[in-house]
């Protein structure tokens, strides 16, 4: 379940730029990463942005505009510095703008440019590996129940809206401000991946995707994935870090190769 992933997966055949906007979020595990390894390993360029590129947007609209609107800043921060991913410090935006990065998040990814939320450096390189290797979209996810049996409910509050089948906008969790996704995914096939900091370990591995649900409680989307009871124990005893990925298909077998 486990391994340590081959040059041939990490390495990319062309230099790409990936842009840190802000630090990593400070209660995030095992999110910081050595950029000069980062490019030897995966001929990945880590550019670090100041946070002050967004927060000088300043107080927006709460509702969707002000979501277009940090979407819309996030996007010339892409150009402007010819960037193929981008992960975002975004619990700042909420004293200062007002409002949250998911809607620009989810956009960006839907346009092919993969985008972490709170700064997750090995997110955003988790999900560069995906792209490469299946071309699938990909939904940053939390751990929120865990039983021993498999079945785990993952959260979060921003994914790409091409991988739902509706969705509709709600408020941010934590804070209970600006536009949040809650989004239902098809149910089927599904492989939860994650690249560890220092691109020695690697989790791959097929689940099913049961059933979505909706509680006030959680991070917005919420879905109940099923998988074997030694990911649970996994995710209890000595998990790679918080965020994982999840994408559509099963394509452990490809991370492996």
């Amino acid at each position: 379940m486990i391994f340590k992933p081959s040059k041939e997966i990490l390495y990319h055949d062309r230099p790409l730029r990936l842009g840190v906007v802000g630090k990593p979020s400070d209660w995030l595990i095992a999110s910081n990463v050595d950029y000069k390894d980062v490019l030897e390993t995966m001929n990945l360029e880590l550019v670090d942005i100041p946070i002050e590129e967004m927060t000088s947007l300043g107080e927006v609209d709460p509702g969707m505009a002000g979501a277009e609107a940090v979407y819309q800043r996030l996007k010339e921060i892409v150009i402007k510095y010819n960037l193929q991913g981008v992960t975002l410090r975004c619990f700042d935006l909420l004293s200062t703008v007002k409002n949250t990065g998911c809607i620009a998040l989810s956009k960006l990814n839907d346009e092919g440019i993969p985008a972490a939320c709170e700064g997750d450096i090995p997110t955003l390189l988790t999900m560069m590996v995906c792209k490469r290797l299946t071309g699938e979209l990909c939904f940053q996810v939390n751990p929120a129940r865990i039983n021993p049996d498999g079945e785990m409910l993952f959260a979060h509050c921003t994914l790409p809206l091409k991988m739902t089948e509706k969705h509709e906008y709600t408020t941010h969790f934590e804070s209970g401000i600006g536009v949040a996704i809650h989004g239902d995914l098809p149910a089927g096939d599904y492989t939860l991946v994650k690249l560890s900091n220092d691109m020695q370990r690697m989790l791959a591995v097929d689940v099913t995707l049961e059933r979505c649900q909706y509680e006030p409680n959680l991070c917005r989307t919420q879905v109940w994935v099923k998988a074997t009871p030694d990911v649970s124990e996994y995710f209890m005893t000595d998990p790679i870090a918080n965020h994982h990925i999840l994408i559509r298909g099963h394509h452990a077998k490809e991370f492996r190769n």
